[in-house]
């Protein structure tokens, strides 16, 4: 504790000195030498403006959202939701029984079909040493798939396969998997090796691999896009897709480095794209156009992510929506915990929007 505490104070004392030179310069830029102000009076303003900075970014450096200017606004903090504010929302809205079943992917797909919300289709599902005894890649794996911890999360664990050629199966980036690869990787899942909550055990979902509506295979070489959609009380709020890219691997996950791609919430169109940090208007492996994208079938994909709510009794979630080339918009998962990330690639605050769908903040 001791070492972090003195870590933690060297932090303050670095990034203080570089927001105070900075400050320094944007003061003297934006004062006319023609007009120059006393010392006491300037000092005293430096001195108040650097205390007041220094606050807004370390409560922005600790809330978990970047803003784009060194020194953000009162404004713009005043329409981000904060980490703190989030978990108040979710202590709120959500109940503990709702959060345990939308953390289990077995669980969440059994509640959502019986509240009448199309999913992602299943192959089996591996929770025990028996079922491991049972199974056989070569007769029960098809020609693509995905398998997926249960209770895993930011992608954890999740390992898929494109085609198969013999007894052995071929991952996006070309990797082989033989039939001693799937069964290893499934006796970590069942073990709780990816388990995000630290369960001792869990167990692995294996779903037929989807494949994209062919709007969207234009924007990727390969993976899966999904849609991102928080909502609060069935009312969507904010939407982002993730797309997949060769460095990520073939999975639409941000901290894998796929990119993130803000969605307008009315007309379903992409405004902006960011990937690791970095802004973009095309992919960086097919070169295809990404701003000005319209989402395929946004309607329905808004009205699925708003019957999530209501199907597995969560107030506040984000919804995962994928779009199958045969069957349309399908929900891949629930999160009873959404990232505020995705402030970021939109750069909006969630809480304003909270407060325009109604809730006092």
């Amino acid at each position: 504790m001791l070492g972090f505490v003195k870590w933690f104070r060297k932090e303050q004392r670095q990034q203080s000195s570089i927001l105070s030179s900075q400050i320094s310069m944007l003061a003297s830029e934006e004062t006319p030498s023609t007009l120059p102000l006393r010392p006491s009076r300037r000092s005293r303003a430096r001195r108040k403006f650097s205390r007041f900075a220094r606050s807004q970014y370390f409560r922005n450096r600790f809330s978990g959202v970047r803003l784009r200017s060194p020194v953000p606004r009162v404004g713009d903090l005043d329409e981000i939701l904060g980490i703190n504010q989030r978990n108040a929302i979710i202590a709120k809205y959500n109940p503990r029984s709702a959060i345990e079943e939308a953390r289990d992917k077995v669980a969440a797909k059994v509640a959502l079909n019986a509240g009448g919300v199309t999913t992602t289709g299943t192959i089996c599902v591996i929770s025990s040493y028996g079922d491991l005894l049972d199974f056989d890649p070569v007769r029960d794996l098809p020609e693509s798939w995905a398998i997926k911890p249960a209770r895993g999360s930011q992608g954890d664990g999740i390992l898929l396969a494109l085609r198969r050629e013999g007894n052995n199966w071929f991952k996006g980036s070309g990797t082989k998997l033989t039939p001693t690869d799937v069964m290893n990787h499934l006796r970590r899942i069942v073990d709780g090796g990816f388990s995000g909550d630290g369960a001792a055990e869990d167990a692995a979902l294996i779903e037929p691999l989807i494949r994209a509506d062919k709007r969207i295979t234009q924007l990727v070489p390969e993976g899966l896009p999904d849609v991102r959609v928080i909502s609060l009380r069935e009312h969507p709020l904010m939407a982002m897709m993730r797309i997949p890219t060769n460095a990520s691997d073939g999975k639409a996950n941000l901290h894998q480095r796929a990119i993130g791609a803000a969605v307008d919430i009315e007309t379903g169109i992409i405004t902006r794209a960011m990937c690791v940090g970095e802004e973009l208007t095309h992919h960086p492996d097919s070169d295809a156009l990404l701003i000005g994208f319209t989402v395929p079938e946004w309607d329905r994909v808004l009205d699925i992510s708003s019957k999530c709510s209501a199907a597995i009794g969560l107030g506040y979630l984000g919804v995962d929506i994928i779009l199958d080339e045969n069957d349309g918009p399908m929900v891949l998962e629930v999160n009873a915990h959404p990232g505020i990330e995705i402030q970021n690639i939109n750069q909006k605050g969630l809480r304003r929007q909270m407060i325009l769908a109604g809730e006092k903040m």
